[in-house]
């Protein structure tokens, strides 16, 4: 066994605070393990519909701005929602709410112990009440899923014939900045 110099002063320095150092491990190791054990359904709900509006936000643009290689341009979510019509298109109707899914992914892949309320989903909620009026939901992320449905949608790549009906009905909306 190799020895490592200066290991025998160590000891002797923290050799007298021993039971503090064991007992503050075994408070963060509980605390350690009680953050693995955290149920990941509600993670897992949230990343599931953020991916799949990733998925149709990536063909709705790749169609709308008429490139095959979007995805050679490494656009982060935030830069994607960005790039979508706020006037004049069928998108801007969900476009609030997909930004805000994006906040709350954000959110939840930045915090260990992330918790979700209806009061900061309401750009999704605004889209529901007029999509599915007559939707309740007794749990936030339910009305997540409710919304990526409805967003997706809004986001099918359409045929070309039907663009332009599209196109003219909703040629009046606009989202308010």
């Amino acid at each position: 066994m190799r020895d490592i110099e200066g290991i025998d002063e160590v000891v002797q320095k923290i050799r007298p605070y021993l039971p503090e150092i064991e007992e503050n491990f075994e408070r963060e190791n509980e605390r350690f393990k009680s953050l693995l054990v955290q149920g990941h359904d509600l993670i897992g709900r949230v990343l599931k519909c953020h991916l799949i509006v990733e998925n149709y936000l990536d063909r709705f643009l790749a169609t709308h701005f008429k490139t095959a290689n979007l995805a050679d341009a490494k656009l982060s979510f935030f830069q994607k929602v960005q790039m979508l019509p706020s006037e004049g298109h069928a998108v801007a109707f969900v476009k609030p709410g997909i930004a805000k899914l994006n906040g709350v992914r954000n959110k939840f892949g930045h915090t260990l112990e992330p918790e979700l309320n209806f009061g900061e989903l309401e750009p999704m909620h605004d889209v529901l009440r007029i999509a599915r009026p007559t939707a309740t939901f007794s749990e936030p992320v339910e009305l997540i899923e409710a919304f990526t449905t409805v967003a997706c949608t809004w986001l099918i790549v359409t045929p070309p014939h039907l663009q332009a009906v599209w196109a003219d009905a909703f040629a009046s909306i606009r989202v308010a900045p």
